[in-house]
């Protein structure tokens, strides 16, 4: 039923014509279409909401996908792609993948702990990206007030809690008293005889049995102490926060999507593409990829949490690996991006399986200038347990990738 017939169903009709049979079929008649019209809204939104859903697990803010120019709309079709199916199952692989998760963080000189400035708040979680939360592992200043069970730490209303229950002593002459210490001096030749005796003041017990009773149950009221902690699975919340946070550098991804990257080398290449992309959102630092496999096939893509990025990503997931290899184009194209103001303290990581003519001299010439001026580190992931004379000569760091039970294979297939 068209929205036309339903109001035309609303519209009044003359006394005379309308009866109680009129009026009960015209109101079954728009139940049921309120139900189709609720339905299909169910339907038509189930793979969006699923998606969304998927990205919430992805990424930890979503805020410049839902809130940004675009915002959220039904019609584009970001929402509805089959790329996100393969994007949570990255995700899910990446979480027993900690060694790709640390080679990501290694990426762009500089980062962990800096000096304190506005940035992204972050929780301990397990199974994220390391970053640095607070925590009491490690006191190194006073946040605020909490509750506790340590002694050293709480606060001087607690310790007077504390001595009230506390019994005094008082000075007498003489032997009498219950509870009394004798204490014996001589003064004058003459033995003179002091006794303390023990005595409480009114609420004492009630105040002792309220300490123990609080401390037991880790409610003192103490000074906070806490810090930094480096290098801890976390999360972000969502909220800014002033924190130690150094500002690292750019991220340029060179990916090796030839014929012989297919298989469990492909799953470790978009995951890692995936994790570059993460890594770089929740750090706030720039991200590009170089996907390349013959002579002058290289596609680009810029990879960040927005609807134009994230869209040609999910298109990239989706696609199959295939063609030959040619590293020149890609790193002749990742040396005039470092040129650039913003650029200039990026690392590039070759992602491969080393099966790669060697580089041209002067593409190497120019990579050593690089590195003797901007400090440039070409990081190199083997994909295979081979590592190729090309990559040693190309690569600052090579990383052989180990965990392949991970994504679905054996060592000794590779």
């Amino acid at each position: 039923m068209t929205l036309s017939q339903i109001y035309s169903f609303l519209s009044p009709l003359p006394c005379s014509e309308q009866s109680d049979a009129e009026a009960e079929a015209m109101a079954r008649e728009l139940e049921e279409a309120a139900e189709n019209i609720v339905q299909e809204f169910e339907q038509g939104m189930a793979q969006i909401m699923d998606n969304l859903e998927k990205a919430q697990l992805a990424f930890d803010d979503l805020s410049e996908l839902l809130e940004g120019e675009e915002g959220f709309a039904l019609s584009q079709g970001v929402w509805q792609r089959d790329g996100w199916r393969e994007l949570d199952d990255l995700r899910k692989k990446l979480e027993n993948l900690k060694e790709l998760r640390e080679l990501v963080r290694g990426l762009g000189r500089s980062g962990g702990k800096g000096p304190l400035r506005k940035a992204p708040e972050e929780v301990e979680a397990p199974r994220n990206p390391p970053g640095v939360v607070r925590s009491p592992l490690q006191p190194e200043e006073v946040r605020g007030l909490a509750r506790s069970g340590e002694l050293s730490r709480m606060l001087p209303s607690e310790m007077a809690l504390l001595a009230h229950g506390w019994p005094r002593k008082v000075q007498q002459n003489g032997l009498e008293g219950v509870g009394t210490a004798v204490v014996t001096r001589e003064s004058d030749g003459e033995d003179a005889q002091l006794v303390e005796e023990e005595y409480y003041l009114p609420g004492a017990h009630a105040a002792r049995m309220l300490h123990r009773v609080r401390r037991a149950e880790r409610m003192l009221l103490s000074y906070e102490r806490c810090g930094w902690l480096d290098d801890t699975p976390s999360r972000l919340t969502g909220r800014q926060e002033i924190r130690p946070a150094a500002e690292m550098g750019p991220i340029i991804l060179c990916l090796d999507t030839s014929g012989s990257m297919r298989g469990a080398r492909e799953v470790v290449a978009k995951a890692l593409a995936l994790e570059c992309l993460r890594g770089a959102h929740r750090q706030q630092r720039p991200c590009y990829l170089y996907a390349f496999s013959g002579p002058e096939q290289v596609q680009e893509l810029e990879l960040s949490v927005d609807m134009k990025s994230l869209d040609k990503l999910l298109e990239f997931l989706s696609c199959s690996f295939s063609g030959g290899t040619d590293v020149d184009r890609p790193l002749q194209l990742s040396l005039e991006r470092l040129q650039k103001d913003e650029w200039s303290r990026a690392d590039i990581l070759m992602v491969t399986d080393g099966e790669i003519a060697p580089p041209n001299q002067k593409l190497l010439d120019e990579i050593a200038k690089a590195h003797d001026d901007l400090g440039l580190e070409v990081h190199g992931l083997i994909v295979s347990s081979q590592v190729s004379d090309s990559m040693e000569k190309l690569c600052t760091h090579l990383h052989v990738f180990k965990s392949w039970t991970a994504v679905g294979a054996e060592s000794w297939m590779y």
